[in-house]
């Protein structure tokens, strides 16, 4: 376990972890390794790593001989990073991952593989900026609460499908690969994590005219998932939402419109975005 070392050099920051910033700090070194060796990276290849904190994945990633290009928004991480791992081949660009573009911001050759073990507190939003970003993504490895995999992996009809279940395995291929104890971190957070991967498809699963009018219509019936499709969609003040529309779409896609939606497929989901227009 790394605990005394996150010790020392918290101590050498003169920094406490901040929890406003998700610092928990991955000290189990088997799992670190695992997750290094998630991904079948070639002796030389450039990788992202989101978020290093204090560089105990970056370490492991950097012994594959990896080439390992990191963001980190804590500046004083940063330079605390960039001194200790100035020998090697390791770069670290001190943003906020949430305003990069991987393609005009960072010195990448193409799409890179990426490493992150994501702060609890802003999960959704780092999901929703890699899928804007997939064409620059080969696949990813993430370290996530443990709820956040199940719902990122779950199935149609299950509790835990919403959303974001459906805005991911529209892109990509996902699977839980790991549980990883709370007593795997320093400070231990109160929940256990997971460890993911994430892998993007070269083309959607399904047709799909306009991804934020997708993400629009399946963002808005899940707003009130408990309500049937055709109360949570309807809107008279846009036309899409018009009850005359809704009913003529569910006709034509044989979806049930007392249907929650929770239930639908992601296929269904892609047919009824396309007739709804």
């Amino acid at each position: 376990m790394l605990v005394q070392q996150a010790k020392k050099y918290l101590q050498i920051l003169s920094a406490s972890p901040r929890k406003k910033l998700g610092q928990n700090f991955m000290i189990h070194e088997s799992d670190l390794s695992f997750i290094a060796d998630a991904l079948s990276c070639d002796a030389g290849e450039q990788v992202l790593e989101i978020g290093p904190g204090l560089g105990f994945l970056t370490r492991f990633l950097l012994q594959k001989r990896l080439k390992v290009t990191a963001v980190e928004k804590d500046k004083s991480y940063a330079k605390f990073l960039r001194d200790y791992f100035s020998q090697t081949s390791f770069k670290v660009f001190e943003k906020d991952i949430l305003k990069v573009n991987l393609k005009t911001d960072l010195t990448l050759a193409g799409p890179v593989r990426l490493y992150g073990n994501i702060p609890y507190s802003i999960t959704t939003p780092i999901l929703e900026w890699m899928i804007g970003q997939r064409n620059q993504i080969r696949e990813a490895v993430l370290t996530t609460q443990l709820e956040v995999a199940d719902r990122l992996t779950a199935v149609p009809g299950a509790k835990a499908w919403g959303s974001l279940s459906i805005f991911l395995q529209v892109v990509a291929d996902v699977q839980k690969i790991r549980k990883i104890e709370a007593s795997s971190f320093y400070p231990a957070p109160k929940v256990d994590s997971a460890v993911i991967k994430i892998s993007f498809l070269d083309k959607l699963r399904y047709v799909i005219g306009n991804e934020a009018k997708f993400f629009s219509l399946v963002r808005r019936a899940f707003q009130k998932r408990r309500k049937t499709l055709l109360n949570a969609l309807k809107d008279e003040r846009e036309a899409r939402y018009s009850k005359s529309n809704l009913l003529r779409a569910f006709k034509r896609s044989k979806i049930d419109p007392i249907r929650r939606a929770e239930t639908l497929s992601i296929k269904e989901w892609a047919e009824l975005d396309g007739l709804t227009g």
